[in-house]
């Protein structure tokens, strides 16, 4: 009499008709298969294995063929109606999910202060990490594995988190909003690690590959921002050539050589200038462009009239006394006493 030959459960038995070269399904689930007391089942040396007994036993199995029951109180169980659940998970599973913000977040560009709204998309690779995580969180009671499903709630959860690790490495980096398409490889490594670690914790996945395609901002605020960088280069630019002034306090000659190099290389510069330091009205009038522009006084700001010599707010002066060279015609301070071109004496 010949010895019946154990029943062999295997993947290919499984409900949704994976094949086992399939890294895009991430668990395969053959249930009630057991038909003898000496059962086994084989996984294959492309997947682990879960076997659940009786709802409750729970033990994991790398690749080989290993007997469903390990004693006879198991298989006692097993006549009385227990159920016994194998889940097989793909050791290098290979899922391409694609992510994009639905909604624009807001930065804030540090180089000019100003709140943009922020998009992106790309994709990436998931892959499994911790099975044991990854069988509570993710398959739990699942009859069959739905690729769809996945990928869009994957996608959803990755956005959810996205644009908080994005502004964390952009703020470590110091990028500007300009810079964000030039090291969107950078920056898609570092935020895909952020994300691979969440995942691995709550869920035993991990990411690989994340990369950014596009990220940018709205025309309106790439705008918005430029101008806003413009009128702070025009005020540091203004800030150093007032301060190269101060530094020429006491030397005229040197100032009136300085501002005229200036008219010479910026003018629009120059008129600004102009304006802080409070030039004489006429003398002013014929550097300003047409329609003349107020002056205002050099030490409060404010306003002046056609011919103040001081300040009606603060009482100080605002125009320096010259005196005029009768061999070279050069306007000298006041209190010079020979002139700083030709060096004749003045009193």
């Amino acid at each position: 009499m010949f010895n019946k030959k154990p029943q062999v459960i295997r993947f290919e038995q499984n409900l949704c008709n994976a094949k086992v070269d399939d890294n895009e399904v991430l668990f395969v689930r053959v249930t009630g298969e057991v038909e003898d007391k000496d059962a086994r089942f084989e996984v294959p040396s492309t997947h682990s294995a879960y076997v659940i007994k009786g709802g409750g036993d729970e033990r994991y199995y790398k690749s080989g063929t290993y007997d469903v029951f390990d004693n006879k109180k198991e298989i006692k169980a097993w006549k009385k109606g227990i159920s016994v659940d194998i889940i097989y998970i793909p050791n290098t599973p290979n899922v391409k999910v694609l992510w994009g913000t639905s909604e624009k977040f807001k930065y804030r560009d540090t180089a000019s202060n100003k709140v943009v709204n922020v998009g992106a998309r790309g994709y990436m690779f998931v892959t499994i990490t911790n099975s044991q995580q990854f069988y509570k969180k993710i398959v739990g009671s699942k009859k069959e594995f739905d690729l769809k499903e996945f990928r869009k709630n994957f996608a959803g959860n990755v956005i959810n988190y996205f644009s908080d690790y994005f502004l964390r490495v952009v703020k470590e980096e110091k990028l500007t909003y300009d810079q964000f398409d030039a090291y969107k490889l950078d920056i898609g490594e570092k935020v895909g690690a952020l994300i691979s670690r969440r995942f691995e914790q709550d869920w035993g996945i991990g990411v690989t590959n994340f990369v950014i395609e596009w990220v940018g901002i709205d025309e309106a605020d790439s705008e918005a921002v430029e101008s806003a960088a413009a009128d702070a280069q025009k005020q540091k630019k203004l800030k150093d050539y007032l301060a190269e002034l101060e530094r020429l306090d006491d030397k005229q000659w040197e100032r009136e050589k300085y501002l005229k190099q200036l008219e010479l290389e910026d003018r629009a510069a120059y008129y600004e200038v102009l304006k802080v330091v409070g030039r004489p009205r006429e003398e002013y009038k014929s550097a300003a462009p047409t329609g003349g522009t107020t002056v205002f006084c050099p030490h409060c700001g404010q306003p002046l009239k056609g011919g103040d010599i001081f300040c009606s707010k603060c009482g100080k002066r605002v125009v320096k006394e010259t005196v005029v060279c009768p061999n070279c015609g050069k306007s000298n301070d006041g209190d010079a006493m020979f002139c700083s071109i030709c060096g004749t004496k003045l009193k």
